[in-house]
């Protein structure tokens, strides 16, 4: 049954810690967000699998000696649901709260009773929740109905909605009040072009018009952003993917680098994009930003390495300002730079003397904060906050606990090595960078396992371990395979069977989100016209489309063989559940929008009469498959 005794043996460690796990559970905390008051005293924490809003004194993090806490939380105000971002009314009065997926709320919640006081619904996934610089109006992302919301501050009632791009995740506003940005967590390309990128949604509070700025090639899984306290520029994370390249290698950031880009806030145009990466030592998965109060200094928190990485944006700002464009530039210029401006999203060594990394007690830094001269950093994974005094000359991170230390499932482990970066070859990147989420970051990889030049679309996780083979050419038996062979060959890195089969049981236990496309839940009338369609003999889905996963496990010829590069005709059927979260489509990725797969790649029609299909049965297939 085992094809070795150390498997047997690894198979019975990981029974038992799953039932010891499963004893001593205690409930995680998550800090996700992190706000100071005014004067500085209270460290407001958003824990989002705790649910909760919980107060810690700063006095207790400027406490020598962290050992003496079982827990720096002074007292807690529970939330319905889990939340994701909060922002402070002007007053302390009230923290306004995004929280929810399907059926997303905003909260306003009393701060002093401890009490919700009013509540507003939302759209999916409210997320980057952040008010007008009036007070009067609060802006959010709804992450999967892919717009940011004007909302009243006094009511709570929708105003507006603006149209973002793939997936916004953050907002911030401008110091007018005229123009809020948003991150746009993945790119909206087809994938198997020559310029793939993430872009920043700047919206018009006015006209309400919007203006899409891009960031360079390969940019994806941008998570946070910032504004500069004088509000010239906006600052943005995300991976910066080296997606053309064949996955031989990760030397000098050979797959995929890691950095933030710059924006100019006034002219809302891309300045530059710069790595925070070592020349042999990634920084893999940035996610938080935050400036310091007085401009002078970048932090960003390295959610994949544990660390902070300090810039010294001032001094970054006056290098980047002195390089020609390009060469066309210095040449015209007689520029005696050996580098130009367009180059340096490719430099490893650009921030060599202007920044700094600091490597942090806890697990994925993803929430910021900074009070005068220290930097508090939320540890998602330890439930804790490191903090940092910059002022000394070597700053170290002294880690508080915000409760007792928790006991992690086997699924909880396996989350947490997926997102850990620590565990791949120079830390260049983690599972989660080609897999945010355990899902896809749109992107084409020339993974090697089925020859080269092959690019194809990082599939999702989701139901992988489920729906046998994995790889868009069956090349890996099961998921689970192909997880450890991902280490082996993707992170360059072998593991403990232990760590995989905890990653197996993170994987195997995702469940979908409910499609934004239904209606409180349910189907609507165009997609159970589109579900009729999908289940009759003429268009023929089900031949290859059934069961609970909407798959028959099967490889299939639907004549979506690119000549110019594919080298096999057959391709994995996918499931279809969640289906509507993996744009771009195909296994090279080549439509951004479903209703391309049918009406320009006549998607099924070797099995069914998709060409003759009219445009309204068209929309109404879609919209049953966007339901899944």
């Amino acid at each position: 049954m085992f094809k070795n005794q150390n498997r047997f043996l690894a198979w019975m460690t990981f029974l038992f810690l799953t039932f010891n796990a499963i004893l001593l559970a205690n409930e995680y905390k998550g800090p996700i967000d992190l706000i100071p008051s005014k004067d500085g005293q209270t460290l407001y924490v958003l824990n989002m699998d705790a649910k909760e809003i919980a107060f810690v004194p700063t006095e207790k993090l400027n406490a020598k000696d962290p050992s003496q806490f079982e827990s720096v939380i002074d007292r807690t105000i529970p939330l319905p649901q889990e939340p994701h971002s909060m922002a402070l009314a002007n007053d302390e009065k009230t923290m306004f709260v995004s929280a929810g997926y399907e059926q997303g709320k905003i909260y306003a919640v009393d701060l002093e009773s401890g009490t919700i006081k009013a509540e507003g619904q939302t759209g999916h996934t409210p997320m980057g929740i952040v008010l007008s610089t009036d007070q009067q109006k609060i802006y959010v992302c709804y992450r999967f109905n892919h717009c940011v919301a004007e909302i009243d501050a006094a009511t709570l009632q929708e105003l507006r909605r603006f149209p973002t791009l793939n997936e916004p995740v953050d907002t911030v506003v401008t110091l007018d009040g005229k123009t809020v940005y948003a991150a746009n967590f993945l790119p909206h390309d087809p994938s198997n072009g020559a310029d793939v990128a993430a872009e920043i949604t700047s919206i018009d509070t006015e006209t309400g018009n919007t203006k899409n700025i891009r960031l360079p090639n390969g940019s994806s899984s941008m998570h946070g952003i910032t504004l500069s306290p004088d509000g010239k520029y906006v600052y943005t994370t995300a991976i910066l993917a080296r997606y053309p390249l064949p996955t031989t290698q990760l030397e000098r950031g050979w797959m995929n680098t890691n950095g933030f880009s710059i924006i100019d806030a006034e002219k809302r145009e891309f300045i530059n994009t710069v790595l925070l990466d070592d020349v042999d030592l990634g920084a893999a998965n940035p996610w938080p930003i935050i400036t310091s109060p007085d401009g002078t200094k970048v932090y960003v928190g390295l959610a994949g390495t544990h660390e902070l990485c300090v810039v010294e944006i001032d001094k970054t700002h006056e290098k980047l300002n002195a390089l020609p464009k390009d060469e066309e530039e210095a040449k015209a210029t007689r520029s005696t730079s050996t580098i130009t401006a367009n180059q340096v999203p490719q430099l490893l060594a650009f921030l060599v003397g202007l920044k700094k990394r600091i490597k942090l007690s806890g697990k994925a830094p993803r929430s910021l904060a900074t009070i005068d001269n220290k930097v508090y950093c939320g540890m998602y994974y330890s439930d804790s906050i490191c903090v940092i005094d910059m002022k000394a000359r070597r700053p170290k991170a002294k880690e508080f606990p915000l409760g007792p230390k928790p006991d992690m499932t086997p699924e909880r482990q396996g989350e947490l090595y997926w997102n850990d970066a620590t565990l791949c070859f120079q830390h260049w990147q983690s599972c989660a960078s080609c897999h945010p989420d355990a899902r896809t970051d749109a992107l084409n990889w020339d993974l090697l396992n089925d020859g080269t030049g092959n690019h194809k679309n990082a599939k999702s996780l989701l139901f992988s371990v489920q729906t046998p083979p994995a790889m868009w050419h069956g090349v890996r038996e099961t998921a689970e395979y192909a997880i450890r062979t991902g280490f082996r060959y993707i992170l360059f890195a072998e593991r403990p069977e232990d760590e995989y089969l905890k990653i197996d049981a993170y994987i195997k236990a995702m469940q979908p989100l409910q499609s934004p496309y239904l209606v409180n839940g349910e189907l609507s009338e165009s997609a159970k016209r589109g579900k009729e369609l999908f289940e009759s003999e003429r268009i023929g889905c089900l031949k290859c489309h059934f069961g609970e996963f909407y798959t028959d496990l099967k490889m299939h010829d639907v004549g979506s063989k690119a000549p110019e590069y594919d080298h096999m005709d057959e391709f994995d059927t996918p499931t279809l559940r969640e289906v509507w979260r993996t744009s771009p489509y195909m296994h090279d990725g080549r439509y951004v929008d479903m209703r391309d797969v049918f009406k320009e790649g006549n998607h099924g029609d070797v099995y069914g009469d998709i060409s003759e299909m009219t445009d309204q049965e068209i929309d109404d297939l879609v919209e049953y498959v966007m339901s899944l």
